[in-house]
């Protein structure tokens, strides 16, 4: 049967194999005619941009201002080609040229070189498809400041004068630069706004350039308005809770009075206690410009009160103990609770830690892998404590956990004191506090295989303060300023050990004993983090973090210190090569005489020293890539430091980031292990590395 089509199956085949034969040829032509249309239309990577001449700024700052870019490395075009995170090539284009001078030009000019002179010359590699580029500079010389000549502020008083003369009086001999001149000028209105002069405005500045006394002359001109002091505070209410709030509450909390002088720096710290209140959806200051009578204006404030009861389930994850972990819980919220905007929360919570090592196979409440922790807190917030300059916060908890093999409970309440403090200060962040911290948890030992239990209980009482000072620019993406942070602690501690089991009852004849000491110490964690962007489009950042924390005993010895008060290093906002609590002393703290082994990682350090750099780079405003160092470790105290004990890390991730807050995705490699005395290169590259997932930036 098969014979009867056997001749009409091979005639179809050859039909099938000359129209395969046909489209081939297609296709090739085509992509050789669009090669070669490719290749005409100036397809070509420009593989470098240099620069000749240049002395007062450098390459890298160049670069961000023209047009033309340089092809990123090949891996960046790589992983471009296959996913949203690498780079595209960047083609020469010769039309840009004249866009990049005009650029150069005006960027040299506004920096006080008005006689710089430009020209350029660009070679092409037709064997490899490459160009590069250069740009030759003649910067001329620099422009001072001349004369500066103030226009409209003549009506302030003399204080307020002296207020601003600072920001209006530049160094004769310092090089023109019109953004500093911008953000000195807007300092300016921030002290007119800030003293009265809500219409305060800067009009203008009429520069006049000497090519002989190469100097800038400037008139500088501003339109101040009357000086205005409050005739009114009226409050607008909408949303569903709106009948529940009463205005003299909401201008209580604002603190602004009728006679008072219209002041922007107050009218946003009245914007934040109203905020800190959690009643208002939106709320909003303002003057009301159309009602002015003379130099009186109304102040209004607007907000959308929500309901008073919430009732939210939420799933979550958080960065507790530098490890990533996940969970769920359910929230209580009772706003304006008795009044005087006080919020009430009860929160339950039930995660697992350190998800990134969790194995769905282990089921065991005492293996590592399945971590745990219960959480239970109930708070009341009172959003003006003594004054309005002062919220407070009261909190009881409640936790049982496990970390490593040990189950904790662990209980207490802390009172926190949030005070206001001015924005352009030093220290500009200031919350003292009290806090009760109480730690239950079991030891095993074995003595000569008979079995001992020890049972630890720590009573702590706390008195502390946190101490800020910031002046990053941003929270998701910092890329210039600082962020310096001080926790100051003075504690006591109770602790109760009790021994249980066939050990005590042989030895002694009773079946548990009971031992009972006091511990006082202080202790001090300093983190400095600071941001230097690399790039004028603040797109390419380095970030460098120091921490120093210190526990120091006055009365006993270092095993009255609660383990939950000690430092630990590794994890995800720590050391990267290491899982989190990894890094911990060698020499354990001995409880009654009996050291618990190492591997149980319950208890940390007194000393620790910590650090990382990172580079930041955003390749696009939602995705973005670093590069890190870490190092750091735990001791028992400063005197047993020692560089060859510091870990090191070295690490590459990615960046994504969303509305609401930057997800991350390390690969740490242990570059230097301390514990076991080698290198990265000394042990499988593949045994060497941990994985970690957080929630905002490591530092």
């Amino acid at each position: 049967m098969l014979n009867n089509y056997l001749p009409a199956i091979i005639h179809n085949l050859k039909i099938l194999k000359y129209r395969f034969a046909v489209i081939f040829v297609f296709i090739t032509c085509y992509g050789f005619i669009n090669n070669l249309n490719a290749q005409q239309s100036g397809d070509i990577e420009l593989s470098s941009i240099n620069f000749e001449g240049n002395v007062e700024f450098s390459d890298a700052e160049l670069k961000g201002i023209i047009r033309n870019k340089e092809t990123p490395f090949w891996f960046w075009k790589l992983l471009d080609s296959f996913t949203p995170f690498g780079s595209s090539p960047a083609y020469f284009d010769s039309t840009a040229i004249s866009v990049d001078l005009i650029a150069l030009k005006s960027f040299y000019s506004v920096n006080g070189f008005f006689m710089a002179d430009f020209s350029y010359s660009f070679k092409i590699d037709s064997s490899s498809r490459t160009a590069s580029l250069t740009y030759f500079i003649n910067e001329g010389k620099q422009f001072t400041y001349g004369r500066i000549l103030l226009f409209g502020l003549d009506s302030l008083n003399e204080g307020l004068k002296r207020l601003i003369n600072p920001y209006t009086s530049l160094a004769a001999n310092e090089r023109f630069n019109q953004a500093k001149i911008a953000r000195q000028m807007s300092i300016v209105l921030g002290i007119l706004h800030n003293n009265g002069y809500m219409l305060a405005s800067f009009d203008s500045t009429l520069i006049t350039i000497d090519s002989v006394r190469y100097k800038t002359d400037m008139n500088i001109y501003f339109t101040t308005g009357h000086k205005f002091k409050y005739n009114e505070i009226r409050v607008e209410k909408s949303g569903v809770g709106q009948n529940l709030v009463s205005n003299d509450l909401i201008k209580y909390v604002a603190n602004i009075h009728v006679g008072e002088t219209y002041n922007d720096n107050e009218l946003s710290k009245s914007r934040l206690r109203l905020a800190r209140t959690g009643l208002f959806n939106a709320i909003n200051l303002k003057g009301v410009v159309n009602d002015t009578t003379g130099n009186m204006v109304p102040l209004l404030i607007s907000g959308n009160i929500g309901p008073l009861n919430e009732l939210a389930p939420e799933v979550f994850i958080d960065n507790e103990f530098n490890t990533s972990n996940v969970g769920i819980g359910l929230n209580y919220i009772r706003k304006n609770f008795f009044g005087d905007a006080r919020k009430l929360t009860l929160s339950t919570r039930f995660k697992l830690n350190d998800i990134g090592q969790f194995r769905f196979s282990s089921r065991s409440a005492k293996d590592s892998t399945f971590q745990t922790q219960l959480d239970i807190s109930l708070s009341l917030e009172q959003p003006f404590l003594f004054s309005r300059n002062v919220s407070g916060s009261l909190e009881g908890f409640l936790k049982n956990y496990n970390i490593s093999t040990t189950q904790f409970d662990n209980y207490g309440g802390k009172i926190l004191l949030g005070i206001d403090m001015p924005r352009h200060t030093f220290i500009n962040l200031l919350n003292p506090y009290l806090r009760l911290d109480a730690l239950i948890f079991d030891l095993d030992y074995n003595i000569i295989d008979i079995p001992l239990i020890v049972e630890r209980s720590t009573t702590t009482a706390i008195i502390g303060s946190e101490i800020g000072s910031t002046t990053a620019n941003n929270i998701f993406f910092p890329s210039a300023g600082y962020n310096l942070n001080f926790v100051l602690e003075l504690a006591t501690s109770n602790n109760t050990f009790t021994g249980s089991g066939q050990t005590i009852m042989d030895s002694l004849g009773v079946p548990e004993t009971r031992q009972t000491d006091l511990g006082l110490y202080y202790k001090i964690d300093a983190i400095l983090a600071n941001y230097i962007s690399l790039s004028r489009d603040n797109f390419t950042v380095l970030g460098i973090k120091f921490r120093l924390g210190y526990i120091q005993p006055f009365k006993g010895g270092l095993e009255l210190i609660s383990p939950n008060q000690t430092f630990f290093a590794g994890g995800a906002n720590s050391v990267r090569g290491w899982r989190a609590r990894q890094l911990v002393p060698e020499n354990e703290i001995e409880f009654i005489g009996l050291t618990k082994p190492v591997e149980n990682n319950i208890r940390g350090g007194t000393f620790i020293l910590e650090g990382s750099f990172e580079f930041r780079r955003k390749f696009n405003p939602d995705f973005g890539y670093t590069i890190f160092l870490d190092y750091g470790n735990t001791w028992n105290g400063y005197t047993e430091f020692s560089i060859s004990e510091v870990a090191a890390a070295l690490g590459f991730g990615f960046r994504y980031y969303s509305p609401f807050a930057p997800f991350r995705f390390d690969l740490g490699w242990k570059l230097w292990d301390p514990q076991n005395d080698i290198t990265l290169f000394q042990r499988p590259f593949w045994k060497a590395f941990e994985f970690h997932f957080g929630i905002g930036e490591a530092f």
